[in-house]
């Protein structure tokens, strides 16, 4: 522990021999935290390094607005439609931009939408794009190669000694591997024509080179994707993401959910797309591609990859012990112990499909087709709640999206089928009343009986099945530099649920006031409450009853910069949480950040000092600033305090940064933390994350 206090006292006497603080950096950390910004804004959790690798190019080499493309505007997730739509228009009646701030002529950009982009845009005069070239692209393109570490200080029951007997009898009783997580990573980028790169990790409590793992890591990915080459808009070889209208059949990363940005609702960025994260299950592997041919995008795609799954049953007239049946698919992608380990990848995948979109100005309209075809059958021990799932080895979901700009009206949706017959049909529209006035609409309608495995589209609950809803919005601009944003939704759950045993309904409500004056002072204040029905708690009528649970939050939340160097973040939170007639429970965060940036030596250091006590009903999440490409939001509960330290250090400019975080929970209302093998004796839970990336 004293060598890890160390370390960053030992740094500060490196950097008095350091170049001053690169404005690279000082970009970094606009990026930061303007994903700190969505990840406060949005109600689930995302994948916020795809986030990162979208933008980060960006602010090496920032976008022409001049020449910017549809589809690169999008992956900006905290612009709207009607501001992509607002550039396109300018550019049509005005010409090219002669300097940025002419966005300021554009009655959709606030001054804190201006702030947000410039770092990714600039103005330069439209050039014809260069055909690829190999050469250029070796010697100019930028690789990043990162080496992380991470692992909690304390003792977990999972890695204790224990006698080989007593392990022979319980072979799970403990992990078999040791406590560190280990992640590697390499890039390589030329603009954004080739993006290549191959991600490995090992979870605490995996094997690492010996063992059921001798050949390294748990997991590995790798990707090479290829953008505007001859009639190719897109070609992806590797494993890769694929996102089609707004979700219903297939979709994955960021956008389209509830959040403090009610404007974006719409689902944008559709296609293919390289993946390069560390979720285990929801991509695709092997190679597709998408042809522009005139106004038409044509995409096709094929993978081949094998999944987790629990065995049921195996093939009694092979000798390979191949699966013929499986009660669940495995998600968590931990193989920490001999029972996890056998369900490691038994079961083959095969998901085929293509996307036909029609581009026409302001209109497109899509037809999208997926097949899935597993190794095995899925027959689930269903329960009443869950006799509508996917059982068998094989479904195909299609569907038709379209969007259209009509004046101050945007119009988007889609409408789905599975391979019972069950339909999805979601439909939105955005409205501009006024430059300071914009209206959001979205309903939905998913019947009990769709499926589909890689969708994910606007919903309450975590599939696109078996609900019913509208939601409304509105952002409000009353007077320079004030924002309020609001949101209604309400919802019907035609069918039961894992939590209600006969259909149900909920609501959300929430309203936030924003006021803004520059990077240096901003602050707001924000209302959130849900309202769901669920089984009464310890009923022994017999009768299935629902009782009402009630959830609301009050946040106020200030960021002011007391100089260049210094930047301080407040926040208080409150919760209430009541089901039925049960006693309310109540909760809060209280919390401070200091964000200390030198001009005049590369370091950067984020601390957090943090108040909480709230039960785990009425627990509270909140972004943590973290290592790059490492993300955390834990949950605040139970009683103590949470204190964390990020230290990024530069040690050769623009070659090779370092960063330390250490982290800790400490509960002064329990002795023991977690349970089963992740038990902890005491009431503390730290963590050390270090890493290095190496730029050349």
């Amino acid at each position: 522990m004293k060598k890890v206090i160390l370390i960053p006292i030992i740094l500060l006497f490196f950097s008095a021999y350091q170049p001053i603080f690169s404005q690279t950096a000082q970009d970094q950390k606009v990026l930061e935290e303007l994903i700190e910004e969505i990840a406060a804004s949005s109600d689930e959790e995302l994948d916020y390094a795809q986030l990162f690798d979208d933008l980060l190019p960006y602010m090496e080499e920032p976008l022409n607005l001049n020449v910017a493309t549809r589809d690169q505007l999008e992956q900006f997730q905290f612009l709207n439609d009607f501001q992509i739509e607002a550039i396109f228009e300018y550019r049509e009646n005005a010409g090219s931009m002669s300097t940025i701030y002419e966005l300021q002529l554009l009655s959709d950009f606030t001054m804190k939408d201006i702030l947000r982009i410039l770092p990714f845009v600039t103005v330069a005069p439209s050039g014809e794009t260069q055909p690829l070239n190999l050469k250029r692209a070796l010697k100019y393109g930028r690789s990043n190669l990162f080496l992380r570490t991470q692992f909690v200080l304390q003792e977990q029951k999972g890695y204790t000694a224990i006698s080989d007997a007593e392990l022979e009898k319980k072979p799970n009783a403990r992990y078999m591997g040791d406590r560190f997580k280990q992640y590697t990573r390499y890039k390589f980028q030329f603009k954004d024509r080739i993006k290549f790169g191959f991600t490995a990790e090992k979870d605490p409590g995996e094997e690492f080179f010996k063992g059921t793992q001798k050949q390294g890591f748990d997991y590995y990915t790798a990707h090479l994707e290829l953008n505007r080459i001859w009639k190719f808009k897109t070609i992806v070889v590797g494993d890769y993401q694929v996102k089609f209208g707004q979700g219903l059949v297939m979709s994955s990363g960021l956008g389209g959910k509830k959040s403090s940005y009610v404007m974006n609702i719409n689902r944008k960025y559709r296609g293919l797309k390289k993946y390069s994260s560390t979720d285990e299950n929801k991509f695709m592997r092997g190679t597709g591609a998408t042809v522009r041919l005139g106004d038409f995008d044509i995409t096709g795609f094929v993978s081949y990859k094998n999944i987790d799954g629990n065995v049921t049953s195996l093939d009694s007239l092979s000798d390979t012990d191949i699966p013929t049946e499986v009660s669940s698919f495995q998600i968590t992608g931990m193989h920490r112990k001999p029972n996890e380990y056998a369900d490691r990848k038994v079961i083959s995948e095969f998901v085929s499909g293509g996307n036909l979109l029609w581009n026409y100005k302001k209109i497109k309209i899509g037809g999208s087709f997926i097949a899935h075809k597993f190794g095995a059958e899925l027959n689930k021990n269903t329960k009443p709640y869950s006799q509508f799932d996917f059982q068998g080895n094989s479904n195909m979901n299609f569907s038709v999206d379209y969007q259209a700009a009509l004046h101050n009206f945007f119009f988007f949706g889609e409408e789905a089928m599975s391979q019972n017959g069950s339909l999805a049909i979601l439909n939105g529209v955005l409205v501009k009343l006024a430059p300071q006035i914009s209206l959001s609409a979205l309903h939905r309608h998913y019947q009990v009986g769709y499926q589909a495995y890689y969708g994910s589209a606007f919903a309450e609950g975590s599939r696109s099945q078996n609900e019913k809803g509208l939601y409304l919005g509105a952002e409000i601009h009353p007077i320079r530099n004030w924002t309020i944003s609001t949101y209604f939704d309400t919802y019907k759950f035609p069918w039961l649920r894992f939590s209600a045993t006969s259909p149900s309904a909920g609501n959300d409500f929430f309203i936030e006031t924003a006021y803004n004056t520059s990077r240096y002072l901003n602050m707001y204040v924000r209302f959130k409450q849900e309202t769901k029905f669920e089984n009464t708690s310890g009923d022994i009528t017999g009768v299935n009853t629902l009782d009402a649970v009630t959830k609301r939050q009050f946040r106020y939340h200030t960021s002011y910069s007391l100089s260049r160097t210094v930047k301080m973040k407040s926040r208080i939170e409150f919760t209430r949480y009541n089901k039925g007639i049960q006693e309310a429970e109540h909760g809060f965060v209280l919390y401070q950040d200091v964000a200390y940036t030198p001009q005049t030596f590369p370091l950067t250091l984020n601390f957090r000092l943090a108040f909480f006590d709230a039960p785990y009903n009425a627990r509270i999440y909140a972004y943590e600033n973290d290592i790059l490409y490492g993300f955390s939001i834990p949950a605040y509960s139970s009683r103590g305090l949470r204190t964390y330290m990020t230290l990024k250090y530069t040690i050769i400019e623009n070659r090779v940064d370092m960063w330390l975080r250490y982290a800790q929970f400490h509960y002064v209302d329990k002795q023991t933390i977690g349970s089963s093998l992740d038990k902890i004796d005491g009431p503390n839970k730290s963590e050390i994350k270090i890493q290095f990336r190496i730029k050349f």
